[in-house]
């Protein structure tokens, strides 16, 4: 927990302004109170677990926070998991924190992720990542990028921020860098 320092960041996270912050505080009340946006873990036999939206929902809804077990990015290399997510970036493996919701995480960890190699596939992608920093802890947020019709399927690309990057760039930034976003 101590380790989750924003001033250990090698790039910059942008902070969120006062109402934002507001909002996703009002997100974690309610999600406390058992209200949840409306989506749901499916399971097809073709594609595995996905999540579908419920409803429709408009751009920028809170899907949730990336939640799971924190570990080094050193640690992360000894796991099975094809769900890890950059918490905090220091450039060094040792100090830099991943989020593995492998034995502990909620539904972030089944949203479908994209073919990013294929324009095509990102355009569809309707979720999106930040992370940002609050009470002086870094948290990573999924969010819708557009309007989400009820019976989509929720994707997002795991690998944004990685473009051109070489490959020991992106094993560095333990391939799920998610700063570039807005």
């Amino acid at each position: 927990e101590k380790m989750n320092d924003p001033s250990l960041e090698v790039d910059e996270i942008t902070p969120m302004s006062k109402r934002n912050i507001s909002i996703f505080q009002a997100y974690k009340h309610n999600v406390r109170q058992g209200v949840f946006p409306p989506v749901q873990i499916i399971h097809a036999e073709d594609m595995g677990f996905s999540v579908k939206a419920l409803a429709a929902m408009p751009k920028h809804t809170i899907i949730g926070e990336y939640l799971g077990e924190v570990v080094t990015a050193e640690q992360s290399s000894q796991s099975n998991s094809d769900s890890l997510m950059v918490l905090l970036d220091t450039g060094d493996p040792e100090t830099s924190l991943i989020i593995d919701p492998t034995r502990v995480g909620n539904i972030a960890r089944f949203l479908s992720g994209i073919n990013n190699r294929s324009l095509m596939s990102k355009r569809k992608a309707n979720v999106r990542t930040r992370r940002f920093f609050m009470n002086g802890r870094i948290h990573v947020c999924l969010f819708t990028a557009r309007r989400v019709d009820a019976g989509e399927i929720l994707t997002y690309d795991y690998n944004a921020g990685n473009e051109g990057k070489d490959v020991s760039q992106w094993a560095r930034s333990g391939f799920y860098d998610t700063s570039n976003f807005f």
